[in-house]
């Protein structure tokens, strides 16, 4: 039963393509696409690449590493094959005979994990590779429609990046009808007076209260003061 299922098993995933790496999809849409701004956009594929160049050299380094200790194995292979070939004419020494097939069986076996594994990073080395053409290939489009990339201390790009990224967190809870928590009204009135998302939040906290205002005076007279005590309490 168990010989079926291993069957079975390499059939589907002799058959299968599942690449290591992420999806061009997920590098498009949700990788480089979340970025509010095409500069913003650049940057990060300018991260990714980074990151990604310094894994291929991982990668390389464990490759060259281990062509070396399969070298490695191949001598100490031989050098147990040539001693045998000295134990041969002695009778007495068949034992040190055995011992040294032995060996030569296990460092067979840990030279065939090796090969399987550098099999393995040689596959993550390719998929590595096919992110980065994708990478390199959306930042060409993006250069030929906006110019090429500017500094990420660009005054004026970052102005654009944080009014757009915070903008679009804006309009989801006014959309979501959430309230504007005060280290998110902090953040945006931190920026530059001209920015549209922080006027748009200055114009929300004004209605907030012109409503309370509204509400202050819709009360009875003699109601009115306890509840502007408790909201100046509560301010």
């Amino acid at each position: 039963m168990s010989t079926e299922i291993i069957e079975q098993t390499n059939k589907i995933l002799k058959n299968a393509e599942m690449p290591d790496r992420h999806t061009f999809f997920q590098i498009e849409k949700f990788i480089v696409g979340k970025e509010p701004t095409a500069q913003g956009q650049l940057w990060q594929i300018t991260r990714e690449l980074q990151a990604r160049s310094e894994t291929v050299e991982s990668y390389k380094r464990d490759l060259a590493d281990a062509e070396d200790n399969l070298e490695l194995f191949d001598i100490r292979i031989e050098r147990l094959n040539r001693e045998i070939r000295d134990f041969a004419d002695d009778s007495e020494l068949d034992l040190n005979i055995q011992e040294n097939e032995i060996n030569i069986r296990k460092l067979q076996r840990e030279k065939e994990a090796l090969v399987k594994s550098s099999r393995k990073v040689n596959n993550k080395l390719k998929c590595v590779l096919e992110e980065m053409g994708f990478l390199a290939a959306g930042y060409e489009k993006i250069v030929e429609l906006v110019g090429e990339v500017k500094s990420l201390d660009d005054e004026s790009a970052q102005k654009e990046y944080w009014n757009e990224r915070l903008l679009e967190e804006f309009n989801l809870r006014i959309i979501l009808k959430r309230p504007l928590d005060p280290d998110f009204v902090k953040t945006v009135m931190s920026l530059h007076d001209d920015a549209v998302v922080k006027k748009h939040v200055t114009a929300a906290l004004e209605n907030v209260q012109q409503q309370m205002i509204a509400q202050r005076q819709s009360l009875p007279e003699e109601k009115r003061p306890k509840a502007e005590a408790k909201a100046h309490t509560q301010g």
